[in-house]
């Protein structure tokens, strides 16, 4: 395919081969395990060929706590069921303890799914063992005084396979979620309303309130199987394909000798994104001071799954809809695509978050870029088995890599200034 600045078949190559070479030498890159920091390593002396500067850093997370919160939401779901049931009404002391109980398991259980997966904030973290990540960020230095700086990243870690994106996509997927969601709601809410009534006998309308609670069960035990602990995806599209991408682009700059002059490059691979996001949000809590000094420009784009050109967007909200990202950032992205012969759209609503959303939440400026559809298609991937080498997609590659490319070198021409008008305007 023609790109517009002329992406040699060498280089794609590179990113096709090499992600080939990680996915065989680095099996099982679960957030927090030996296979993810040695991937790791083996990136960070890559990058040292063609990058000035290259650091690694550890940070201490809990991976299971993203994912196993689900478990725990469940069985605390079904346990307020049973205790609406078995509780004796009788006025006793065994009586409003179980009513109280009652609310308080699915209230938890609640608040488990606002906070670790809506808000992808660090709630019941310290519940589960503590795991040693790492974050690997390369930068490629402009001639003179670094005025501005953009920031290409993806994540290296992979996820679980997720067993209904596996069995139907996103058709199965969001019935079993929220399904289980207005459960755990529904019972919280007969329960408060019950202990507010001071525990009634389950008669009458209480006992149609129990009934209908009991119809949510199956999903309920759904949502406890949501993961297949058995099988650690390759992560080839995801998100070893961003990876490759923004490695690409210093490499690309450093073969063609091309230097700008006050733009700084950079390449951010971030460790347990697949754990809530938690390499990008150490990386952006240690270096928001970094970034920002001397009043230096700071711009963030992060790559997630790019396997599918007729996919590719851009994210200006995430976190399931919960954090805006920086729109003048996408519009910059937006202009890039254009200028590349690719019409970006803005994502709607989805079920997750990329890396961008770490960064916007510590008020540093950043933008999502993906390229994934969440419906069954040919190539079958996303947290699926199937994200492996032959689901790769070498012209959706190249595309992004053009289009990173090109983002680069417009913030370079013209800075982010003409955006940030326009939206004022």
């Amino acid at each position: 395919m023609a790109t517009k600045h002329n992406i040699p078949k060498e280089l794609v190559t590179y990113m096709m081969e090499g992600i080939d070479d990680v996915c065989k030498r680095f099996k099982n890159r679960g957030p927090g395990t030996k296979s993810e920091r040695d991937a790791q390593e083996f990136f960070k002396k890559e990058l040292e060929g063609y990058s000035d500067e290259v650091l690694m850093e550890d940070f201490t997370l809990h991976p299971a706590a993203f994912m196993g919160f689900i478990l725990l939401a469940g069985l605390f779901a079904a346990a307020g069921i049973s205790l609406y049931w078995l509780n004796p009404a009788d006025g006793s002391v065994l009586s409003w303890v179980m009513t109280i109980v009652g609310v308080a398991l699915p209230l938890f259980a609640a608040l488990m799914f606002i906070f670790e997966f809506l808000l992808y904030r660090d709630f019941v973290d310290f519940l589960f063992p503590k795991k040693v990540s790492r974050n690997v960020y390369a930068t490629y230095k402009p001639t003179g005084e670094v005025k501005q700086r953009i920031i290409f990243g993806g994540h290296t870690d992979v996820a679980y396979e997720w067993t209904y994106q596996w069995l139907g996509g996103a058709k199965l997927l969001a019935p079993v979620i929220g399904g289980a969601a207005v459960s755990i709601f529904y019972i919280l809410t007969i329960s408060i309303m019950r202990l507010v009534a001071g525990t009634p006998v389950l008669m009458g309308s209480w006992h149609t309130l129990g009934i209908i609670a009991l119809c949510t069960i199956p999903f309920i035990i759904a949502i406890m199987y949501f993961i297949n602990y058995k099988i650690l995806v390759d992560g080839a599209n995801d998100n070893l394909s961003a990876n490759y991408v923004s490695m690409a682009v210093i490499k690309h700059l450093r073969d063609n000798n091309i230097r700008f002059e006050n733009t700084e490059v950079a390449c951010l691979l971030t460790g347990s994104e697949e754990a809530g996001l938690r390499g990008a949000k150490a990386f952006a809590k240690k270096h928001k001071a970094d970034l920002e000094a001397n009043g230096v420009e700071t711009i963030f784009i992060s790559l997630d799954t790019m396997g599918e050109i007729e996919e590719l967007m851009v994210c200006t909200r995430g976190c399931s809809g919960t954090v805006a990202n920086d729109k003048a950032v996408g519009d910059l992205l937006i202009e890039a695509g254009k200028n590349c012969g690719k019409e970006l759209p803005i994502a709607g609503w989805y079920p997750g978050a990329v890396d961008a959303e770490a960064f916007s939440m510590y008020g540093l400026r950043s933008c999502g870029f993906t390229g994934v559809s969440h419906e069954p298609v040919a190539k079958y991937f996303y947290h699926t088995r199937n994200d492996n080498v032959d689901s790769l997609n070498a012209d959706c590659l190249e595309l992004t890599l053009d289009i990173c490319i090109e983002a680069a070198h417009i913030l370079n021409e013209k800075g982010m200034a003409p955006f940030d008008a326009a939206r004022k305007g």
